[in-house]
């Protein structure tokens, strides 16, 4: 039966990477900067680096999915534990194929504490812990996004109005004749310089450059979120497997989780990138490298901190800030407040439906 919550646990892999995918290329996509495919093959890549590296960086966030809910160590097998995996498979589902960017940390949160719920009872929860390690990281991240998001945008504006570019070229080093009147060196010495000016600037003074383009940034900016994302989300999901407590070790599940998760980025996020690329704001090159530095910076120092902060709240935050930060008549809130709603339906939901089959499983 080892088997069971390992297959559990690369099924919302895959879903996760199918719907989670979207959060570090949509503004590639909205901007115009890469095609969907090329897009999504940079953030799968992300992803299975990030999976894999959160076997060792990512303990922190994995404790806190497996010994912060009860007071007593929770004892289940694995047929039972599937009433998690069923009822945020059946949730992560629908939403992929609506196109609705969800969380998957609420989906296995609220799964857990249903199935909790049903096994030990409300008073053995450690509600102070979930309040303070889930909830609340939970509830202000998007405003903090949202925030930061809207900041850097109007810094990165700022800044656009001087034409910045940070070049590395070839120069000359000017020679000067000794007290005599010789010249030391018959041949110019060469050097690299590193100018941060204008593009006209680097132009005239650099024979040779390699200018560092907000392109470039984008680029970076969203392979650094699809790692980040996967840092923070991986643990979670290896976490189901560990639950109940089957005789595989944890590179095994870690190993199963990251090679879902590039899968399921890498052949099922279109439908949720087209949402966040198209239909919250309009994106371009300076409104998505802000959204995105605002999610990388977020989400990694949140998983570095063990805090199970849901990617999909900060990228929906971080891109409404950029949308505000132009008017709030730019910002397409029909779509928004869609979105908000599953959000706060996505825990109830999961946690109905895992507490629903537990019960089941428990009496036949």
């Amino acid at each position: 039966m080892a088997i069971v919550p390992l297959l559990g646990a690369a099924l919302i892999a895959f879903l996760n990477g199918a719907n989670d995918i979207s959060r570090s290329i949509a503004t590639l996509v909205g901007a115009g900067v890469r095609s969907y495919r090329k897009a999504c093959q940079l953030g799968t890549l992300g992803t299975i680096i990030g999976s894999a590296l959160s076997f060792w960086l990512a303990q922190r966030m994995l404790e806190t999915f497996t010994k912060s809910w009860t007071n007593q160590p929770l004892t289940s097998s694995p047929v039972t534990l599937l009433a998690i995996v069923i009822a945020a498979v059946l949730w992560l589902i629908a939403m992929t194929w609506l196109g609705i960017p969800v969380s998957t940390t609420h989906s296995i949160v609220g799964a857990i504490i249903g199935f909790h719920l049903v096994l030990q009872g409300w008073e053995k929860i450690l509600w102070g812990n979930i309040a303070a390690k889930v909830l609340l990281p939970l509830l202000f991240s998007p405003l903090i996004a949202l925030a930061l998001s809207w900041s850097l945008y109007r810094f990165l504006a700022a800044l656009d109005k001087i034409n910045p570019c940070l070049c590395i070229g070839e120069t000359a080093n000017q020679l000067n004749p000794d007290a005599q009147g010789e010249v030391i060196a018959l041949v110019p010495a060469r050097r690299l310089s590193l100018v941060v000016s204008s593009a006209q600037a680097c132009r005239q003074f650099l024979r040779h450059q390699v200018g560092i383009t907000a392109d470039h940034l984008h680029l970076l900016s969203a392979f650094s979120i699809s790692v980040a994302r996967a840092l923070n989300d991986a643990p979670k999901i290896a976490a189901i497997g560990l639950l109940a407590q089957s005789s595989l070790s944890q590179p095994v599940i870690f190993a199963a989780v990251t090679l879902a998760m590039g899968i399921g980025s890498l052949i099922g996020g279109r439908r949720v990138t087209k949402t966040l690329a198209e239909k919250i704001t309009p994106i371009d090159n300076r409104t998505g490298l802000s959204a995105n530095l605002t999610i990388s910076l977020l989400v990694s120092g949140f998983a570095n901190l063990g805090l199970p902060v849901s990617t999909t709240h900060v990228t929906g935050g971080s891109i409404v800030g950029i949308g505000i930060s132009k008017g709030a008549k730019s910002v397409y809130w029909k779509v928004v407040s869609e979105i908000v709603m599953a959000w706060c339906v996505t825990m109830p939901v999961c946690g109905l439906l895992s507490a629903t089959i537990a019960f089941i499983a428990l009496r036949l």
